[in-house]
């Protein structure tokens, strides 16, 4: 009897043994993120190329974003994210605006991220930036400083160049879209894979370049700042997320952050990427730039 049991047993054992591990399923995903990249209404200048923004409160502009919401609505979102820190009051100024305690300022947050919101009757926005340091920035400035007055370096002069080409063709043709066209029309071409990708090439085509006659790679330390701002905008809206599911995210970020923010939602598990252009107006031909 004891030797039948130990047979089974070691029958068992090896049964178990030979079972392969088994790789957990992945998460199944909380919500669905429509990621729309914008120029920024007001202007702020604190991007390195800064397209010029006329009067957003225009009665003419103020008729396109109705307009561009109405597009917007038809995603139903049930959650609204904005470029605003966690620790900011962008809430407390939802609030009032809502009570009638204040007016809508200029920016995108409360030109579209507010008004959709209170269309969808959310209680609040989701803030989800991140006020990452960019340490490295302030290396590379002084390597320039101190290249100054000396042979310029051929390489890093001809990345600044392409750099610029780049910067100031997109800023142009931004300015020449806004004159030319609506706010939807505008932010529909912003969000198309031509312009998007043409923002990431300023980080992984130029940016990425930049190292000095030493080889100290100074662009690759600027360039993993900016994905890192990027990735802690993700984890602030999986924060946001946490323990709620079946969620429509309209996510309102500068179209610099669109490109990345794309990539790391579709990879994501938790989360599925929604097309802005099933909801923003066709693309018009690009008009002369001056």
């Amino acid at each position: 009897m004891l030797r039948t049991v130990i047979m089974a047993a070691v029958t068992l054992a090896a049964a178990t043994s030979a079972t392969p591990a088994q790789t957990p399923p992945r998460p199944e995903p909380v919500a669905e993120v429509l990621i729309l990249g914008t120029y920024h209404f007001s202007n702020p200048g604190r991007d390195q190329y800064n397209a010029r923004a006329d009067d957003m409160l225009s009665e003419r502009r103020q008729a396109e974003i109705a307009d561009l919401l109405d597009g917007l609505a038809v995603f139903a979102p049930t959650m609204v994210a904005v470029e605003a820190g966690r620790s900011s009051p962008i809430n407390e100024g939802y609030a009032a605006w809502r009570a009638g305690e204040a007016e809508l300022s200029v920016n995108e947050r409360q030109q579209i991220g507010f008004r959709m919101a209170d269309r969808m009757g959310l209680d609040r926005v989701a803030p989800i930036d991140a006020d990452h340091r960019f340490m490295a920035y302030e290396d590379l400035l002084l390597a320039y400083q101190q290249l100054a007055g000396s042979e310029p370096d051929p390489h890093l002069a001809a990345v600044e160049a392409a750099t610029n080409a780049l910067g100031r063709g997109f800023t142009a043709e931004t300015e020449a879209r806004q004159a030319a066209h609506t706010v939807g029309e505008v932010l529909a071409w912003m969000n198309t894979d031509a312009a998007l990708d043409a923002n990431l090439d300023f980080y992984l085509a130029y940016q990425i370049r930049r190292w000095e006659p030493d080889g100290s790679p100074a662009g690759a330390y600027t360039v993993g700042n900016w994905y890192t701002r990027n990735i802690l905008m993700l984890q602030n809206l999986l924060y946001e997320l946490e323990g709620r599911e079946d969620e429509r995210v309209l996510m309102i970020v500068g179209q610099g952050h669109a490109a990345i923010l794309r990539d790391l939602v579709a990879a994501s598990p938790w989360l599925t990427l929604a097309d802005p252009l099933d909801y923003l107006p066709d693309v018009p031909p690009a008009p002369a730039v001056e």
